[in-house]
């Protein structure tokens, strides 16, 4: 339907604001509060910004892309074409993209790999992470194959917080997000025609 995307101007700063107070904020209360540990260590902002900010660059495009190389795969089309047309209309533009990408590369991030990874550890925390997604669900192989790639991912991200701070691992997940959004959004855009 052409015009189903005007929903997404105002789902989308909600989704984005739920996801980075919401979530970010949980997270932010357990490091500080119950882990008692330091932000600042915790971001890894010790470290010169080009560290963190290549690594996480490097970390996201390769992930992000190998995530769409994935979906394009004839095997993993119902997977890629069911994602599609769920957040295709609610991206109408690359401003609500970018957004939920960083709300959800923020937000997330200081949850899981900030503060539920302090417990859980990195492979445990990474496969809560994709199961809470809905990417794991054993009467959909196809779909959980695309999740066991996820988990992968997110040990990626897992690793790289461990050895340099939170915010390699916040701008790679940004990136993995604005690449396959994007993807998607053009995706179901092609789907409904001219």
């Amino acid at each position: 339907m052409k015009g189903s995307g005007k929903g997404g101007v105002f789902l989308v700063p909600g989704l984005a604001a739920a996801t980075l107070f919401g979530l970010g904020g949980l997270g932010l209360f357990l490091i500080v509060f119950v882990q008692g540990r330091a932000l600042p260590g915790v971001l890894g902002l010790g470290r010169p910004w080009w560290q963190w900010a290549g690594g996480g660059i490097v970390l996201g495009l390769s992930t992000g892309a190998g995530a769409v190389l994935l979906l394009q795969q004839p095997f993993l089309r119902p997977v890629a074409r069911r994602y599609a047309d769920l957040l295709g209309p609610l991206l109408p533009g690359r401003w609500q993209q970018v957004l939920l990408a960083v709300a959800a590369g923020v937000g997330e991030e200081l949850l899981f790999r900030g503060a539920l990874q302090f417990w859980l550890g990195i492979p445990l925390t990474a496969l809560v992470f994709v199961a809470l997604h809905g990417y794991l669900d054993p009467r959909d192989r196809k779909l959980s194959l695309y999740g066991l790639y996820l988990v992968v991912c997110m040990i990626a991200y897992g690793t790289a917080v461990r050895a340099w701070g939170l915010l390699p691992a916040m701008v790679a997940h940004a990136l993995f997000d604005v690449l396959l959004l994007d993807r998607l959004r053009r995706w179901h855009a092609a789907a409904q025609g001219p």
